[in-house]
């Protein structure tokens, strides 16, 4: 049996930071926290030196080569990810679902936790950077052949509720058990409800490739924003979405209902695509996805958003300003419930996995462990 101990570290709990504690590791799983120093004969020694120690960060939303992206994201903390394919003709995704299915158990760094699937059921209109010969209509014999394809790994689909037979879709993927999103849509408010109403339970990258809000015609934006039975993810580079609206975000929805995500394309390649900072476009100025880790998605929250020094305070009303444990379960125990795995992943906790990551003051990662294993060390 491996066993690991970390000493010398301030633990991210989920509702405080635990001060010079000790965090003890056997076969996988963390097995024990201690308050001060502890040490365990036999057991591999981590000096934190001081640093934060929090769950592993999870990333609902990330394009690329699987393994590119294990190696690339572990550098960022990221210790579990949905792999994010791009919409593609029948045959075509089919056999891009069968490429990720194949490789997920080969990858070196943070793990595949599923596959989630950007369309092809989306409103062309709205289609953004995606390929908009490869959208079409909903149709359950083809969703039925996907499921059958992705199996138990295949665990969200992005659709638009205003499409032809788009209720009916939601409720045969969630009699499945996978999570309907909704996203590159430019629903009214009814029929975004009437989606919501049919089983939709998640936003895509909010505020993006959605239609505009309107005071008298709030479209899909009012209904994901004040509907309590949808879950949010945003990216917070501060293009995609301007800072004050992750603000109004956090605040229409609370701290539990809130996701960051990278919706990262750097493993993916684009003639057309440049880099300008963490965000990449395409030559006409679309925006295709960011470099972001999800590292520095807190970094930004903090910055956006302001950091509470007492990191002890947790609110049901939100107001500005969230302490570090708050901030750190937006990329941790949230997208966990997402993906209902909150009991083994997300969270600091004896049972639970040992996926873990170890960054500074500033954010800076500087090592990352998965189920025990360190796998990325600066």
């Amino acid at each position: 049996m491996s066993q690991l101990y970390i000493t010398n570290a301030r633990i991210i709990l989920p509702d405080k930071v635990l001060s010079r504690g000790t965090i003890l590791i056997k076969d996988r799983k963390i097995s024990a926290i201690r308050q001060g120093k502890f040490a365990c004969r036999g057991a591999a020694k981590i000096d934190a030196r001081g640093d934060f120690v929090a769950p592993g960060f999870i990333d609902l939303h990330i394009h690329g080569d699987v393994e590119r992206v294990s190696l690339q994201q572990v550098k960022g903390g990221t210790t579990g990810f949905l792999a994010t394919l791009h919409p593609a003709k029948p045959r075509a995704l089919l056999e891009n679902i069968a490429q990720v299915l194949a490789r997920e158990q080969e990858v070196r760094g943070a793990k595949v936790l599923g596959l989630r699937l950007e369309g092809p059921f989306l409103n062309r209109r709205f289609c953004g950077a995606l390929p908009a010969e490869a959208l079409r209509q909903p149709d359950i014999n083809e969703a039925r052949r996907i499921i059958k394809k992705g199996g138990r790994a295949l665990k969200m689909v992005i659709l638009a509720p205003e499409l032809k037979k788009a209720p009916a879709l939601i409720r045969f993927l969630r009699r499945h058990k996978i999570i309907a999103s909704l996203g590159h849509t430019g629903a009214t408010y009814e029929q975004a409800e009437k989606g919501i109403d049919a089983g939709i339970a998640h936003a895509t990258h909010t505020f993006n490739r959605m239609g505009s809000f309107n005071h008298r015609a709030p479209g899909a934006l009012g209904a994901v924003l004040t509907d309590e039975r949808v879950a949010c993810e945003i990216i917070p580079d501060g293009v995609h979405a301007h800072p004050a609206a992750l603000k109004l975000l956090m605040h229409c929805k609370g701290l539990d209902r809130v996701m960051l995500i990278t919706d990262s394309t750097e493993a993916l390649t684009h003639p057309a695509k440049r880099r300008y900072a963490d965000v990449f476009k395409l030559k006409d100025g679309t925006l295709y996805g960011t470099a972001l880790t999800l590292n520095k998605a807190l970094k930004n929250v903090m910055k956006f958003l302001g950091l509470d020094p007492s990191l002890k305070r947790n609110r049901k009303v939100y107001p500005l300003g969230l302490t570090l444990p708050e901030a750190v379960r937006l990329v941790t125990l949230n997208p966990a419930k997402v993906l209902k795995i909150e009991k083994r992943k997300g969270s600091i906790a004896a049972g639970r996995d040992a996926d873990l990551v170890i960054f500074d003051k500033n954010f800076n990662v500087k090592m990352t462990i998965v189920e025990g294993k360190v796998v990325f060390r600066c």
